[in-house]
């Protein structure tokens, strides 16, 4: 199964890749992001599964749908085709066993991690309108056009990232993770530390 089983404790350490993302908010101060606050719908799901599913019922949903899963602790994966490309798919759950993230995990290479990232930020784009957060940071010596980025992104050192936000305070972000791969996020903050929304 891809690299389930090899990288799963390595894709568990950086599941919503929160210390690249705290890094970037620690400096959104100093670097150009750009905001576009708008008025979007509610987020009440990942791949039509609802926030507060439990892993069992989410595992059957996967099977019913052809895909070889696994399960480790409160995480459940498996490789699926997402937006048209094979991607690990990686569902989390909180300590009272309720969904409330998804990632989608797409391999990329140094020709073709920003070029994915890109692609992926139109279809987002497309699919939500204009994003809440775009940031591209490069730290010095390193900076954009330099020749370097992919250097840069995996010494992290650079940091792209775009989110956008939801009336109901779900999040959709994309990343580029250190390992190059290109990182899609959906997060229900509601149902993080909780057994039930709190709306």
């Amino acid at each position: 199964m891809h690299t389930i089983f090899g990288a799963c404790h390595q894709k568990k350490a950086d599941k919503i890749n929160m210390k690249r993302i705290a890094l970037i908010f620690l400096f959104i101060s100093a670097i150009p992001v750009f905001c576009f606050a708008q008025n979007k719908k509610a987020l009440s799901h990942f791949w039509d599964i609802p926030w507060g599913t439990s892993i069992e019922r989410a595992d059957s949903i996967f099977k019913e749908r052809g895909l070889v899963t696994f399960i480790d602790e409160n995480c459940l994966m498996a490789m699926g085709r997402y937006e048209g490309e094979e991607a690990l798919i990686m569902l989390f759950f909180n300590r009272v066993n309720r969904f409330y993230a998804g990632n989608v995990i797409y391999n990329s290479t140094e020709s073709t991690a920003i070029p994915k990232y890109e692609n992926y930020r139109k279809v987002l784009f497309r699919r939500y309108g204009m994003p809440d957060t775009a940031v591209e940071f490069f730290e010095s010596p390193y900076q954009k056009g330099d020749g370097k980025e992919i250097e840069a992104i995996s010494t992290e050192n650079a940091f792209y990232f775009t989110e956008w936000q939801f009336n109901d305070d779900c999040l959709a972000s994309l990343s580029i993770l250190k390992s190059l791969e290109v990182c899609m996020t959906f997060k229900n903050p509601a149902y993080v530390d909780s057994g039930t929304a709190s709306r």
